[in-house]
């Protein structure tokens, strides 16, 4: 089965209904300090999806700079520029250089 997803300017399709309604789609990101090795761990193929797409969007629409990062209140991990990231992950940040463009 094939899906077609389509990139909107203003990212109104980012997060995903289902991603924003069910907390248990999250990205977890780490380190690991002693070869460097960066680690995505998705609990699920839709936060997955929605983490890519959010990619996709940053360079159609020249986002230079993308933080991810974990926010928790009410001992609930909400949802930043278009991620859940769970309170164990470490933040995100994704740039790229338009040296060569």
């Amino acid at each position: 089965m094939t899906k077609l997803f389509t990139i909107h300017e203003d990212a109104r399709n980012i997060p995903s209904d289902e991603v924003l309604n069910d907390d248990s789609h999250y990205l977890s990101a780490s380190v690991d300090a002693e070869n460097q090795d960066i680690y995505f761990d998705f609990s699920s193929p839709e936060a997955m999806r929605d983490f890519a797409l959010n990619l996709l969007h940053a360079s159609e629409y020249e986002s230079k700079t993308i933080e991810h990062y974990p926010l928790i209140s009410d001992s609930k991990n909400h949802i930043v520029n278009g991620v859940r990231l769970n309170n164990e992950s470490s933040r995100i940040f994704i740039s790229y250089s338009d040296e060569n463009i």
